[in-house]
């Protein structure tokens, strides 16, 4: 006696392209040149964020030293 597993139908993917589709797994050197790229552009994120906060602050300090300058 066959299960109803065994007779149903095959799932279709959707691609009628042709092109096989890509492995379902990435590789862990994939994964980990992924996580590479993400974490140096959160790094150059936090650069120019620091940078532009040395910047204000360098601002704030040369407005008060006209200030002290100027009384």
């Amino acid at each position: 006696m066959a299960s109803s597993r065994d007779s149903a139908p095959p799932i279709d993917s959707g691609d009628r392209s042709g092109t096989p589709l890509p492995p379902p797994r990435q590789t862990p050197s994939t994964i980990y040149q992924i996580q590479i790229a993400l974490l140096r552009s959160r790094v150059a994120s936090l650069e120019t964020e620091l940078e532009r906060e040395r910047e204000h602050r360098q601002a704030v300090v040369d407005r008060y030293e006209r200030v002290i300058d100027g009384k």
